[in-house]
């Protein structure tokens, strides 16, 4: 009985020792958790594609041989991709704008529809802050009637701004713009007579935009 009882703890010992091993094997080979890698910063430059909507406050003159004033509130979409080196922010950029100019002047009415533009833009980051100027080529549709008759046109020119645009977020952007367009003047012929009419429109628009 004593030899069986010895057999048996010796036995005991020889199991809990293996078990104890094997644990301490099994723990050696529980995979560590994976070290914290460095992501870094968030991008904080301006980079890439972007899509906005803009109210605008407009103000004018239309040309007849003299000028008379004009005013109106409008609104649009912009669009455009940006570069950068250092700080120097640089690319192209499209609006599709609809204007409210309606003037009357010598029994002529004149209303701009439509407008657009394709523009250059360069720019210094003051992160969050972007200062640019633009410039490029505008369009616009110009109506003119009378009693009786009405001509529409298309008026080409000249568009020249500067404005500062400014994160709300890495994606969200807020901007305020200065814009001076200068168009052609075209002939408009309307029952009472063939008139001359051309625009120059100074603007004020405030967009906010999504970067892609």
């Amino acid at each position: 009985m004593r030899k069986v009882f010895k057999t048996i703890t010796a036995s005991a010992l020889l199991l809990g020792a293996v078990s104890i091993a094997h644990a301490a094997d099994v723990i050696d080979e529980v995979p560590l958790a994976p070290e914290a890698q460095d992501l870094g910063e968030a991008p904080t430059g301006w980079d890439g594609a972007y899509l906005g909507g803009k109210i605008t406050q407009q103000w004018g003159k239309v040309r007849e041989g003299g000028d008379y004033n004009t005013n109106g509130l409008g609104a649009g979409l912009y669009g455009g991709y940006n570069l950068q080196n250092g700080k120097i922010v640089y690319g192209a950029e499209t609006d599709l704008n609809y204007s409210g100019i309606d003037s009357t002047n010598n029994g002529v009415k004149v209303k701009q529809h439509l407008n657009g533009s394709v523009r250059g833009r360069i720019g210094y980051d003051l992160d969050p802050v972007l200062v640019y100027g633009t410039a490029g080529i505008a369009a616009t549709d110009l109506k003119a009637s009378d009693s009786t008759s009405s001509d529409s046109n298309t008026l080409i020119g000249l568009a020249l701004g500067a404005g500062v645009e400014t994160k709300i977020t890495d994606q969200i952007t807020a901007r305020t713009e200065y814009r001076f367009n200068n168009y052609q003047t075209q002939n408009f012929k309307l029952d009472s007579g063939t008139v001359e009419r051309s625009l120059k429109e100074h603007s004020v628009n405030v967009g906010l935009g999504v970067r892609f």
